[in-house]
């Protein structure tokens, strides 16, 4: 097989293309919607997917050896599943590519194999390909992505110049990851002629599966269009839906997502949404999105207890959520997304009988062991599970046995040689997280157990010195092991010396449903109280001491690496906002999205502070939202009562930073300068007060 890949690749730069290939051709395409089917696949066992996955994309490229999308295919999903097949794939590609200099498929296919592994050789194969062939975008496609501020060596000009000599090729693509990197990279003229293009194709387009991509034509729309403009936008969505509704005689669930989702944009009625929701449910009435949709029902008549403070009312939430999971498990037999749900609801019940605790936990290890690929975090929780309730602890040892493995694997995949000073930060203090946390449970499950060797192998982490400049989280998890460490060798003084360490670089929790849940503090006094201490010299000795405050940086913020570029951007009703207006004023600015769980959170304090403030003439509040559908903001602002300014500015934030997460809380001065980031670290009740205290302390 690879013996026939090699000489088929070795003969396509003779016969690459009669046209630019900007998409796959019907019989490739059909392979990969019928055979690569998202349905077809979750019914598969991981194994068996990751192995019929491959071969389905082997077998493509064999036969249809000039066809980009299953090289695509191959090297991503190899890449993503966690298995050790990458290496051997990236090496296949690489040797094609010197082997046969003068192939634009093969220099294409090993830079891809090659990017955040061997970046330098990856853009040289990329750049090489380019110049083989003009009409071939791909290579510049990912050279987009090599020149993109984000790396090392950003050249925006040359990636402004890649995605264009990409839409020059293929003007009409709405290959998702071309838009992504269009919105990146893409002047605001090319996005509109895009948009254009798009428009023109889709208008005389009859395949329903082609169809589809109104999707992303909608997005460029509201995108390339002014706030002001959005009314007009939703009507001529309302307008192409009524073609699309009748131009598929078999929808499938894709389909019908398509359609709900268009509805929204629409800014459809309520009991039209709802509408278009209800077929979903009968057409495919056991299925993650049916699922999805009763679920988000449900949230909506039964909200969360307000602020979090009544513990009665918590408890009874609970109940009522633990109860409908149960008739929901027997509806939505083939939803994946309710698994995870049924679980984690397990997995926070405090309650929880150990017979049925441990039968759930066993249900579902059994269910990621065979259909998900392997991830740390699941058997991190599971082991958190059976340390925190005591059920059967000795069985932590199994789960976290190849977690360095799992751990590697991860980083692979996501460190490389091409990130930000950002990005690299994050991505090793993630690593330290894990590789902490793993080591916790294990000594919690040692303790528990009585078996002391079984933490031997995590000493030489534990014991390392703590690394320079690290998160806050990061220095008290040192400690809080290091505590436990001495504990199980039974070192009784330095366990308490290093748990007064980690308490002076703990952050105590905010209350969770009524409650302040304080893992670190409970066991330091519990072993305060082993070792004979009463509470009056608690008091003394878990004080921070007041040499151990650092005024210059409060508690929850740090300082930006770099100055806030200047903006001009519209607000919904219109109105433009420019980062030099703003001077004489104190700005919070929050970045946020429609779909951000944390955000939905935040959000309310937010609104509550504008009303507190919006009459003052010495700060300001603005939101810069970052969906790349701006059309879900209004509804969304509609359905919640905000009416805090919200800029669309996914294009300036993605810019911007290094590393895009949210929700983040950015603090301007009133000369205009950047100089915090972060959120308070108070109770939920306090957060209004100590946002608007750090705001004018900027004044």
């Amino acid at each position: 097989m690879r013996a026939l890949i090699a000489v088929l690749l070795l003969v396509s730069s003779r016969t690459l293309f009669s046209q630019p290939q900007c998409e796959p051709r019907p019989e490739v395409r059909q392979v990969l919607e019928e055979k690569l089917a998202t349905k077809k696949l979750a019914e598969l066992k991981f194994a068996e997917r990751v192995a019929y996955r491959r071969q389905t994309l082997e077998d493509l490229i064999a036969k249809y050896p000039t066809e980009v999308e299953p090289y695509r295919q191959l090297i991503k999903v190899t890449k993503e599943e966690g298995t050790d097949h990458f290496p051997e794939l990236a090496a296949r590609f690489q040797k094609a590519a010197e082997q046969h200099p003068d192939d634009p498929m093969a220099l294409y296919a090993a830079g891809l194999a090659l990017y955040n592994r061997n970046t330098r050789l990856s853009t040289q194969f990329f750049e090489k390909a380019a110049t083989l062939r003009k009409d071939f975008a791909w290579p510049q496609l990912e050279l987009v992505r090599t020149y993109a501020p984000s790396t090392k060596h950003p050249e925006a000009q040359k990636a402004a110049e890649a995605i264009t000599a990409f839409f020059a090729a293929c003007p009409s693509s709405t290959d998702r990851v071309a838009q992504s990197r269009l919105s990146r990279s893409g002047s605001s003229e090319l996005q509109k002629k895009v948009a254009e293009a798009v428009r023109v194709r889709l208008t005389a387009e009859t395949d329903p599966r082609r169809l589809a991509d109104y999707a992303a034509l909608w997005d460029l729309e509201f995108r390339t269009h002014s706030p002001k403009d959005y009314p007009a936008l939703r009507a001529q969505v309302a307008a192409d839906l009524k073609r699309l509704e009748s131009a598929n005689a078999k929808p499938d669930l894709k389909w019908l997502v398509f359609i709900k989702d268009g509805y929204k944009r629409s800014g459809a009625l309520p009991e039209a949404v709802a509408s278009a929701e209800d077929q979903i449910i009968r057409a495919f009435p056991h299925s993650d999105e049916a699922y999805r949709i009763t679920r988000e029902r449900w949230e909506v008549a039964h909200p969360e207890p307000a602020e979090g403070k009544d513990v009665t009312a918590w408890a009874k939430y609970h109940r009522e959520y633990r109860d409908i999971l149960k008739t929901w498990i027997a509806q939505f037999t083939e939803s994946r997304e309710l698994q995870h749900d049924a679980f984690y609801a397990t997995l926070f019940d405090p309650d929880m009988p150990e017979e049925q605790g441990l039968r759930t936990l066993d249900d579902y290890l059994a269910y990621v062991t065979e259909y998900e690929a392997p991830s740390i975090g699941d058997y991190l929780d599971i082991s958190l599970m059976m340390v925190d309730h005591n059920w059967h602890p000795s069985r932590v040892f199994t789960l976290l046995k190849n977690s360095e493995e799992l751990i590697n694997r991860f980083n692979l995949q996501m460190l490389g040689d091409n990130l930000s000073a950002e990005e690299e930060d994050v991505w090793k203090n993630n690593e330290i997280v894990h590789r902490q946390a793993v080591a916790g449970e294990i000594l919690v499950a040692a303790r528990l157990t009585e078996q002391p060797a079984q933490a031997e192998r995590f000493k030489p982490f534990i014991e390392r010195e703590l690394p320079p400049n690290s998160w806050p989280m990061i220095a008290s998890r040192y400690w809080l092991n290091r505590a436990r460490l001495a504990m199980l060798e039974g070192r009784k003084a330095d366990a308490l010396t290093f748990y007064q360490q980690a308490l002076q670089k703990h952050q105590v929790p905010d209350a969770v449903e009524g409650r302040v849940i304080d893992d670190l503090t409970d066991e330091a006094r519990a072993v305060w109280r082993l070792s004979g201490g009463t509470d009056a010299a608690w008091n003394l000795w878990s004080k921070l001491p007041a040499n151990a405050v650092d005024e210059s940086t409060p508690v929850g913020w740090k300082k930006p690496a770099k100055p806030m570029p200047a903006f001009e951007l519209t607000d919904l009703s219109g109105k433009p906002w420019r980062l030099s207006d703003l001077k004489g004023r104190a700005v919070l600015i929050n970045v946020w999205a429609t779909w951000c769980g944390p955000c939905q959170r935040e959000l309310p304090h937010i609104q509550k502070l504008y009303e507190q403030t919006k009459n003052r003439t010495d700060l300001q509040i603005l939101t810069l939202n970052i969906d790349s559908d701006p059309s879900m903001i209004e509804p969304f602002l509609k359905q919640h009562g905000f009416s805090y300014p919200v800029l669309p500015a996914e294009g300036f934030v993605t810019k911007m930073l290094d590393l895009v997460y949210i929700p983040q809380n950015w603090i301007v001065d009133p000369k205009g300068e950047w100089r915090w980031t972060g959120q308070p670290a108070v109770a939920e009740s306090e957060w209004e007060a100590a946002m608007l205290k750090q705001i004018e302390s900027v004044k």
